[in-house]
């Protein structure tokens, strides 16, 4: 969203030197510190938006994939966990395109955290179409599919609702090629009424991906748009408060010091150098301007006397 979000609200500025201007202090050395802002703590969660989001378990052939039908630069390795982070890639088909993204490898126990299987599920929440990638040479491709779209219902039943193409790779190993037919009929019946189709690839040598590649883009096709979910109204950009005095009071602490409460003066006094003598006559005339001095005077203060204003803390002159 392009609406302006109020996160919060800088602090008001200070009076500048020329506030304290007056017709026999030209060059005023006062300057008045500004509010500070409000502190907030933002916890961000970032959810990657892709077209299609290439699920598998590790070491399935997915960064092969994807690193073949796009400029993606996967890292590509004979042992599982070499994606650790969702890889993002512009698929390009004729005239039509779309983005896949790869993610990192599922685990059994991946909705609960297992394998880092949290962080990489959230990310394909949105993806509108799963590619559901199985290793020819797994020991139980049918089980490997109930397991990853087990993980989906239970991190969140709406992902396991979303289409899937169930895929099949390396079909480049004879081993796989022969156990091709036996498998697809397996893999059909563990599928059910879910309609997702079965096709078998090999993203080492490219046989079958073009053919994938098309029927995705007919998939998706029939797939609405993913919208941006909108979080809630912004609240509404206000203006910062006018500028007020304030309450201010004066008052002798137990162990003498004279405490001075005023937003004017702890202002005034938290960038003042009062190692200077000229500021600190311009500090007593405002302080006799504001009627401080003469309320200090009143409850006993004399010449030596500590005064606090704030953090930081004067002697009376």
């Amino acid at each position: 969203s392009e609406t302006p979000r109020l996160i919060a609200v800088g602090g008001r500025g200070g009076w500048g030197n020329t506030r304290f201007a007056t017709p026999t202090n030209q060059e005023p050395v006062l300057a008045q510190r500004g509010e500070k802002g409000e502190k907030v703590v933002l916890f961000l969660e970032l959810k990657l938006l892709a077209d299609v989001g290439l699920l598998a378990k590790p070491n399935t052939g997915k960064s092969t994939l994807i690193s073949m039908c796009s400029a993606a630069k996967a890292k590509v390795a004979d042992y599982p966990f070499t994606t650790v982070e969702p890889i993002l890639g512009v698929v390009r088909v004729g005239r039509n395109d779309f983005v896949m993204m790869e993610v990192p490898g599922l685990l059994e126990g991946a909705h609960e955290g297992i394998g880092l299987g949290h962080e990489f599920l959230r990310h394909a929440e949105r993806a509108r179409l799963y590619v559901h990638m199985l290793d020819g040479l797994s020991e139980d491709p049918v089980e490997d599919y109930r397991m990853i779209n087990q993980e989906l219902e239970q991190f969140n039943p709406e992902m396991a609702a979303k289409p899937q193409l169930v895929v099949v790779n390396k079909l480049d190993v004879t081993e796989v090629r022969e156990a091709q037919e036996d498998l697809q009929e397996r893999l059909v019946e563990a599928i059910g009424d879910k309609g997702s189709s079965v096709q078998f690839i090999s993203a080492a040598t490219g046989e079958g991906v073009d053919t994938l590649l098309r029927n995705i883009v007919g998939a998706l096709a029939d797939l609405p748009k993913e919208e941006l979910e909108e979080g809630p109204a912004p609240e509404p950009m206000h203006s910062r408060p006018q500028r007020s005095a304030g309450k201010e009071s004066v008052w002798r602490a137990p162990n003498g010091v004279y405490v001075v409460e005023s937003e004017m003066m702890e202002r005034l006094t938290a960038m003042a150098d009062t190692r200077d003598q000229r500021v600190l006559l311009q500090l007593w005339r405002e302080m006799r301007k504001s009627g401080l001095a003469d309320r200090l005077i009143d409850i006993g203060i004399e010449a030596g006397d500590t005064i606090r204003f704030g953090k930081v803390e004067l002697t009376w002159f």
